[in-house]
């Protein structure tokens, strides 16, 4: 694991969002960094969720993300960078 001082020394441009969204701003959302990375902006979830991840250092957060985003993400990157176009749906 690399690690990047304060982490707030970054750009991200916009990758993708929520489908379902509805265009808001409050939604999961996937951005690429300019060192490379990729940063996610979550739904914020509670204590006895965070208590069920493993090592989970002082430096690290957690968040919930839809299946749907994930979907929209993976076929993206996929035909970005393999060419392929995968088929739509959820698994």
């Amino acid at each position: 694991m690399q690690s990047y001082g304060d982490g707030d020394d970054l750009s991200l441009a916009f990758y993708c969002k929520d489908p379902d969204s509805n265009q808001d701003n409050e939604c999961e959302t996937f951005y690429r960094t300019d060192r490379g990375s990729w940063l996610v902006q979550v739904k914020k979830r509670g204590p006895r969720v965070g208590a069920q991840l493993v090592g989970l250092g002082e430096d690290e957060t957690f968040g919930e993300l839809s299946e749907r985003t994930v979907n929209v993400f993976v076929r993206k990157y996929v035909r970005e960078h393999y060419g392929v176009d995968l088929p739509e749906g959820t698994g």
